[in-house]
């Protein structure tokens, strides 16, 4: 799992800074967007299910946390990219959808037990 973590997150910096062909339709984009974080969150609730090393959780954790931010500025300098503070609003709702679901299955499950 420590393998899907860094190639997540060698194809989220490839896929968010390459150039693009401007055919994108208005709204697919921060679908996509949403999508490849989601994809990012739901890998985070399965390796902090594993037996991990407490250092690869956590730098799994920053690149979702500081990456929207960071892979958002570095789009100025790729050809037919720009700043979009939506974008990392769907990257942010990406990925903490499934954390907060797994999260809540979690304490549900807790409660039910007792």
């Amino acid at each position: 799992m420590a393998i899907a973590a860094l190639i997540y997150m060698v194809f989220t910096v490839y896929f968010y800074l390459k150039p693009v062909v401007p055919a994108i339709e208005v709204g697919s984009d921060k679908f996509l967007h949403f999508v490849g974080f989601f994809a990012g969150g739901f890998l985070f609730v399965i390796l902090s299910g594993e037996e991990f090393s407490k250092e690869l959780n956590r730098t799994f954790f920053s690149f979702l946390i500081v990456g929207p931010v960071i892979l958002e500025f570095l789009q100025i300098f790729s050809p037919n990219r720009q700043f979009d503070i939506l974008d990392m609003a769907f990257n942010y709702l990406g990925w903490t959808v499934p954390v907060v679901i797994f999260s809540l299955i979690g304490r549900i499950k807790t409660l039910s037990k007792g």
